[in-house]
């Protein structure tokens, strides 16, 4: 059943519309716009009829290295990019609270490299692209409800050209109650009966915003997508040729799966219609997921980061009314920091399924460090290593002397999960690991001044107290405090 089709059903089913009428009331009372409520409604008719968009692998094709072009492959186009920048605006998805961090503020505020926040160093990172192409390049932010404020204050003094504004807002969807499908009411805490939709409403929210319009008038015509939290998604002249010669109205970056990415969705074909299209772990039948896991027959995996041409996008909508995406259903409780609270379905979509609706859409093969995405304390403490350093253009990238793949990092969860603790004990910043292969931290450690970590490192500490690794320690192996 496509997505665009839903609507119709919604329309013809009283029982079904009679169950949705208070999310409709819900929403209007929040005055969220009719397409967003009528969205809405086309996914909650997908819980209500069981239909979670599973495809199995019958209906898909893997998508083999040779159909793939790469960065390497395809650096002749770079030459494009003095004609085609000045249609390049830049938008970074900064939705998330990273409550996986116990965080209840912009994800996007922590500081990552020498006191610099993710939000700092866009704006470096647009700073430098300005000056170099001489183009007042734009930078938009798409918020949440949660994450707005937040955002808007740290960034205050940053204009775009022409009057731009510097960020729209994400809709937001009622939760659903999972006992009996009413919407959830949680008085203490109203917000929280509330869920972002997922970096899917992208497209709507830029169309509702009028942002889309506003680009198209003033003649941009290219949009390049990322994760806010993912530094090494940045502006890469080649792939801004690329889309423009070989006019790809979507091309998604992706890049080859490694162990540590066999439950994340992968790249492949639908054999209906050979476009390509993304195949989340939630969208796999039961049956069928030892097979999802094999890295070596699904090998790529989506980075998030998208490059759009802005016409085609309205042409998409026109067409069907909508961006068709795959509904994703999240269960989770209410409040997420309170176990005992009622059980929930979030309805959200990801950016990455309008693939399949594009005409003439593409990937492309990117290398790893393009990918470095914080998602936990331990990707964090990586990233602010000396494993990465600050280049020229204001980017994270891989430090050179470095010859091996990125450290594996496991935190105790009891001292470091929540950014508070992680802070604490890290107050002097990370230790070195750019020649640390494996880390593992069991129990409350808190770390000194210049300590270095070599090798593969498991520090322990079971005694019940804090103890501290003294300044400019060397460790390597087994280390029990």
């Amino acid at each position: 059943m496509e997505t665009h089709d839903l609507e119709c059903i919604s329309n013809a089913d009283p029982d079904l519309m009679q169950i949705f009428r208070p999310f409709a009331l819900k929403m209007e009372e929040q005055s969220l716009p009719p397409i967003v409520i009528n969205l809405f409604k086309c996914y909650f008719s997908q819980l209500v009829f069981g239909s979670q968009g599973k495809f199995n692998k019958k209906e898909i094709l893997p998508v083999e290295h040779n159909e793939l072009q790469n960065l390497t492959s395809i650096s002749e186009y770079k030459q494009e990019v003095d004609e085609t920048i000045s249609e390049l605006v830049v938008i970074k998805l900064n939705g998330g609270l990273g409550t996986s961090m116990g965080m209840e503020t912009a994800k996007s505020l922590i500081k990552v490299r020498n006191n610099s926040t993710f939000l700092d160093l866009i704006l470096d990172q647009v700073t430098v692209l300005r000056e170099k192409y001489k183009t007042p390049i734009p930078l938009l932010f798409m918020n949440s409800f949660r994450t707005h404020m937040d955002t808007m204050i740290h960034i205050k003094g940053v204009e775009n050209p022409y009057h731009l504004p510097l960020a729209f807002l994400q809709h937001k969807y009622p939760k659903v109650l999972v006992e009996d499908l009413k919407p959830a009411k949680w008085p203490d805490n109203p917000e929280l009966e509330w869920n972002p939709p997922g970096h899917g409403d992208i497209y709507t929210a830029l169309i509702t915003s009028g942002i889309l319009k506003n680009l198209l008038d003033k003649g941009y015509k290219y949009a390049f997508i990322s994760n806010s939290d993912n530094l090494g998604a940045t502006m890469n002249e080649s792939i801004l040729g690329y889309l423009k010669t070989q006019e790809l109205t979507f091309l998604m970056e992706v890049t080859p799966r490694t162990v540590s990415d066999r439950k994340g969705g992968h790249l492949c074909r639908l054999l209906k219609n050979n476009r390509l299209a993304i195949r989340e772990i939630a969208q796999c039948p039961d049956n069928e997921l030892e097979e999802f896991m094999d890295i070596q027959k699904y090998s790529f995996f989506n980075t998030n980061s998208i490059w759009l041409n802005l016409e085609a996008l309205e042409k998409v909508f026109l067409r069907h009314r909508m961006v068709p995406l795959d509904l994703i259903i999240n269960t989770k409780n209410l409040d997420p920091r309170n176990s005992d609270s009622p059980k929930v379905y979030q309805l959200e979509t990801a950016m990455g399924s309008a693939i399949s609706a594009f005409d003439h859409a593409g990937a492309l093969n990117v290398p790893r460090d393009r990918f470095a995405p914080v998602k936990t304390t331990s990707d964090l403490l990586i990233t602010m290593s000396d494993c990465y350093i600050l280049s020229d253009m204001k980017t994270i990238i891989p430090n050179p002397e470095r010859k091996s793949a990125m450290p594996d990092v496991h935190l105790d969860p009891d001292y470091y999960q929540k950014i508070e603790q992680f802070e604490k004990r890290f107050s002097h910043g990370s230790p070195s690991l750019i020649q640390c292969d494996y880390l593992e931290v069991k129990g409350d450690i808190s770390f000194g001044k210049n300590v270095t970590l070599k090798g593969r490192v498991t520090l322990t500490n079971s005694s019940g107290k804090q103890t501290r690794i003294g300044d400019g320690s060397v460790l390597e192996g087994d280390v029990t405090f």
